[in-house]
């Protein structure tokens, strides 16, 4: 049998990083939902997978301009920091999406492009921090993030939870203060840390909630105030479908307003808006040079093949189709969040109403009843054997039980079936443990 010194530390530090989302989806593409060959099988709500453009997004992908290759997508994509083509088109299409004056107002040479905003993560730890750091992340999280900073760059994370409840402080249900950071700096300090940087996901997953702009630049001026980055990851930025709900990307600002553009840094990708994770495409964009070429540096391991630089290039340039796709997709994530808001009322089930994003956060402690750590896995498991998945809040780094997020980006048919699935499991569920 071969023992753990066969490999270097960092492989076996890294395979013991828990993913429980992967996990599950795992459980669940073994025996997939197919609405015409396997009506029994999984409806998959854990995963935030936005299938409900699928259809969309494959017709616009198998257009013949989009799949046509020429000679300039077979050598090495020798530019430092990806496709000069897509840098343009992407600094585009985001100036325009964050309300700014004029296209392109967004820098094309602050990009670096990469293949995925996970691997944006992964790369900007590298940069940012030394093996051994560590870096802030409010709590409940996206469920990756500790393994995305951890595998490659030996990057520890550290949870600030926010709370469920109304605080005597002040602070409302789930709101992210600067006490709140000011306390989570101060302990992870005396726990021993080398706090390197705050990373912020905007709109907020599990919440589907979006911060304000005071927010942000509260969050950003408590990082100058501490001499710490800023890392936001936008990912779900075109996801935005409550029109009360305004952006506030990084981008939506001057530059000269941030407390310190130096040390603020954003990344975004196409697998959310546009539904497209196989595809991987993500880019980090910051105001600074010596980031931008320690990214540089990290490029021929994190590359996109050429044609896919192109066909993403192609899709953002199509301003027309943008302008019919953005809204269109945001109307089917507010029609689809109604449909699953609608249920969780229905039994009785509290939850953070989204503005944004793929999912709902919900609190499934009345179902549950005698809420703990094995409760809430069987609850999980339960709603598994009846044929849907779902996130328990474990997945999230959390340190309140009975939550988890429904994803509700789904075709319309598979939502329903996905619904009364959802009841079924419930009802049994109390039937089962609660007597």
């Amino acid at each position: 049998m071969a023992s753990q010194c066969d490999v270097a530390k960092r492989a076996v530090d890294g395979s013991t990083s828990e993913f429980l989302l992967k996990d599950i989806a795992i459980r669940a593409s073994k025996n997939e939902y197919d609405e015409n060959h396997n009506e029994e099988g999984i409806i998959n709500m854990s995963t935030a997978h936005n299938e409900s453009v699928r259809e969309i997004i494959t017709e616009k992908m198998n257009q013949k301009d989009l799949q046509t290759w020429d000679h300039s997508m077979l050598p090495y994509n020798l530019e430092r920091n990806g496709s000069s083509r897509l840098r343009r088109a992407l600094s585009d299409f985001l100036s325009t999406l964050n309300g700014q004056k004029a296209p392109g107002t967004l820098d094309p040479d602050k990009f670096v492009i990469v293949n995925g905003v996970t691997s944006a993560l992964s790369a900007m730890a590298y940069v940012l921090c030394d093996h051994g750091d560590t870096i802030l992340t409010p709590s409940p999280m996206y469920g990756a993030i500790p393994r995305d900073l951890v595998v490659q760059s030996g990057v520890k994370t550290y949870p600030v939870y926010v709370s469920s409840k109304a605080e005597p402080d002040g602070r409302k249900p789930w709101e992210l203060n600067v006490d709140l950071l000011e306390a989570g700096l101060e302990n992870a300090k005396q726990e021993g840390h080398n706090v390197r940087a705050l990373l912020l996901v905007n709109p907020i997953n599990p919440f589907g909630t979006v911060y304000t702009k005071q927010q942000m630049l509260d969050y950003l001026a408590f990082c100058k105030r501490h001499d710490i980055h800023c890392l936001i990851d936008e990912i779900y930025s075109a996801s935005i479908f409550e029109e009360s709900a305004d952006s506030s990307s990084v981008f939506t600002l001057n530059s000269e307003e941030l407390p310190d553009k130096e040390k603020t840094h954003v990344v975004w990708g196409t697998a959310k808006d546009f539904g497209m994770p196989g595809c991987p495409f993500g880019a980090c964009y910051t105001w600074n040079p010596r980031v931008l070429t320690g990214l540089e540096k990290l490029i021929d391991f994190y590359q996109i093949p050429s044609f896919v630089q192109t066909a993403v290039a192609k899709m953002l340039e199509d301003k027309e189709w943008l302008r019919w796709y953005l809204p269109t997709h945001n109307k089917m994530l507010q029609k689809s969040s109604t449909t699953v808001m609608e249920t969780l009322e229905e039994l009785g089930v509290s939850f953070v109403r989204p503005t944004a994003g793929l999912f709902i956060w919900a609190d499934f402690t009345s179902i549950i009843g005698d809420v703990n750590k094995d409760t809430e896995k069987q609850f999980a498991l339960h709603c598994l054997d009846h044929g849907l998945a779902i996130a328990p809040g474990s997945a999230f780094v959390y340190n309140e039980l009975g939550w988890a997020r429904l994803v509700h980006a789904l075709p319309r048919a598979k939502l329903i079936e996905a619904m009364k699935r959802l009841k079924e499991a419930c009802e049994t569920f109390q039937t089962r443990y609660t007597r």
